[in-house]
């Protein structure tokens, strides 16, 4: 393995490998050998790969195949490898003391993405050994300038290729680049380190970022639902201790319900709101299939696996997603009403689309999983809660009577819309929607159902004899009661979505639940750093006369202040990923998104779209 060098470099920090070119992952399946061979207790590795063609696992293992020694590495990497679906893909694998973020994207593009934070994270690169004049792939400037912003001091790089091309564009990025003998029939490959990396100015302005992070030894955490939850386990992983204070029960709230589903939604149309659903998604099954694998979770009792359906009328959009679906074979196929029946035993309206990952969970067990972490320290019914600071600038968490329960240099808000409360986010726009869900007895007709049905409700199999059928959707509305005219709403949805099926109401009438989301008004979680409102709009006033302005300044944030809140009625898909990318914020590691999911997700995209209409908060 590469030795660490740089005095910058901190002891606790994982050491950094960025690949240009995953092709078959053999450079990946090596160097996890060799440094499970080798590695450090404790010693962290973060392997960050880029592939613009992303291969099948078929493929890959088909490929290694000569190289037998590597199955004990190739065949858990496969058995989670990711979707070939655009963007960043993170996987943990904490046996290995591994971290391993996919990029399926240009390079160069995503490369210059990541530089454009501004920090130095890569300790080592491995380049694609094809030469420009055989490929150009990634070989350009850019891709070179965005590899020098992210290099730490002494970063070291190698590649097969020894062009010439190669060499110089490497030399005016700042590198040193010397050849040395090849392998096989290649007389030279070239190697090197970066001795000076070339700074450039923003190009965008850096309202999203936060200008100072650091890794706390401790924190606290405000709130015990999926948001908290998550929260505290994303921190909880890096080393950092957490106490998590909750004013009532344990997946309260929005998260109290006795099902819920990991969703997501395909679309024609790239924003932020689908893109972000799409890898939530992706990583939120990947993550509870983790948390299953570990005995956390228990099969049909905290989790159901098999996906969910989606009903969906024939249309443009269906029959495209029928053409290309079959590229990502394991992601999701088309089915026909048919097919659908055949699947669930319960005739549907329509055909409709099998989303193959995921499927349905127990929010409470998840979160009781996450805090059982032993870096995490819980204290249930606290009463109402706020956080203050202290003389010292310490963020302190104050009971109704006034006493400090706990304090930290850093602290996380995750209590839904009680962080209006909170005077310094009482600007965020979020609206409180109630939901009513059905608990539907089972029945032998739905006894034959394994896989969660949706159309404009949801519908799970079974547990414990029920099932959670919903959802109602009153925005504004904070009553607790429940009401007759909601289940039928719920059941109409249902009846609607399998006419065949046979819903009678039990002699005791409908039964079900009342929980209260939390939404922001461009529906997407709010996760980040916590800006100084005032300071905030001072500091980029000029954006009200010139909204294309670029202003080179640092983001005046609360110090060690995050918030993450209005994960609306898809918490389970939403909050492992937006938990890393607040924590990943808060401690200055690689991001596990693009940047234009981050700034559509930072808590100051409010303050900014404001000051560009001219109408600061």
């Amino acid at each position: 393995m590469p030795s660490r060098r740089g005095s910058s470099q901190a002891a606790d920090q994982p050491f950094v490998i960025g690949e240009v070119g995953v092709g078959t992952g053999l450079n990946l399946c090596l160097t996890i050998a060799e440094w499970l061979t080798y590695r450090r207790p404790g010693a962290m590795l973060h392997y960050v790969g880029f592939e613009r063609a992303p291969f099948r696992p078929e493929h890959m293992r088909r490929a290694l195949d000569h190289w037998p020694q590597l199955t004990p590495v190739l065949n858990p990497l496969l058995a989670r490898w990711p979707d070939p679906l655009p963007g960043c893909h993170r996987r943990y694998f904490p046996e290995w003391g591994l971290t391993l973020d996919l990029w399926w994207a240009d390079a160069a593009d995503a490369l210059q993405d990541l530089a454009s934070h501004g920090r130095a994270w890569v300790d080592a690169w491995y380049l694609d050994g094809f030469a420009p004049s055989r490929e150009l792939g990634p070989w350009q400037q850019r891709l070179y300038d965005a590899m020098a912003g992210l290099s730490r001091a002494k970063a070291t790089f190698a590649t097969f290729t020894a062009a010439g091309d190669v060499r110089r564009g490497l030399a005016t990025s700042g590198f040193e680049a010397h050849k040395r003998p090849g392998f096989g029939s290649k007389r030279d490959c070239l190697c090197g380190t970066i001795n000076s990396a070339r700074t450039t100015a923003p190009a965008i302005t850096p309202w999203d970022l936060n200008p100072a992070p650091r890794a706390p030894q401790q924190t606290l955490v405000l709130g015990a639902g999926l948001a908290g939850a998550h929260a505290a386990f994303a921190l909880a992983r890096r080393g950092v201790a957490v106490t998590v204070l909750e004013a009532a029960s344990v997946a309260g709230g929005g998260s109290s319900n006795l099902q819920g589903v990991t969703y997501t939604r395909l679309s024609h149309q790239h924003n932020p709101l689908t893109d972000f659903s799409l890898a939530g998604f992706g990583f939120a099954t990947d993550h509870y299939e983790m948390l299953l694998g570990e005995g956390a979770l228990t099969v049909n009792e905290d989790i159901g696996l098999g996906g969910y359906v989606q009903l969906h009328e024939a249309d443009e959009m269906l029959a495209h997603l029928r053409e290309v679906l079959p590229l990502a074979p394991a992601f999701a196929r088309v089915l026909s009403a048919a097919e659908i029946a055949a699947l669930t035993g319960l005739t549907p309206r329509c055909g409709g689309i099998h989303y193959l990952r995921g499927g349905w969970l127990t929010p409470q067990a998840v979160c009781r999983a996450l805090l059982a972490h032993p870096s995490i320290s819980l204290q249930a019914n606290c009463g109402p809660l706020s956080l203050s600071r202290g003389q010292d600038s310490r963020w302190q968490a104050i009971d109704a009577r006034g006493a400090v329960l706990a304090e930290s240099d850093t602290a996380i808000l995750a209590t839904a819309q009680a962080a209006l409360q909170q005077s310094e986010l009482e600007w965020l726009p979020l609206t409180t929607i109630r939901g009513q869900t059905t608990h539907l007895p089972t029945s032998p007709e739905l006894a034959q159902l394994a896989v969660t049905l949706c159309d404009q409700g949801y519908l799970p199999p079974a547990r414990a004899g029920l099932h959670c059928l919903g959802a109602s959707f009153g925005p504004g509305d904070a009553g607790t009661d429940e009401r007759e005219t909601e289940h039928a709403h719920n059941i109409d949805m249902m009846k609607s979505a399998l006419p065949d099926l046979d819903l009678r109401a039990p002699d005791r009438g409908w039964q079900g639940h009342v929980a209260h989301r939390c939404n922001s008004n461009d529906y997407l979680p709010v996760a980040g750093p916590v800006p100084l409102l005032d300071a905030f709009n001072r500091r980029y006033e000029r954006l009200r006369h010139d909204r294309k302005l670029v202003i080179d300044a640092p983001s005046p944030i609360l110090p060690g202040l995050g918030v993450l809140t209005s994960l609306g009625s898809r918490g389970l898909s939403a909050a492992p990923l937006a938990a890393e990318m607040l924590a990943d914020q808060l401690m200055g590691t690689l991001p596990p998104v693009p940047r234009y999911l981050q700034r559509a997700l930072s808590p100051a995209r409010f303050a900014e779209r404001a000051l560009k209409r001219g109408e600061p908060l």
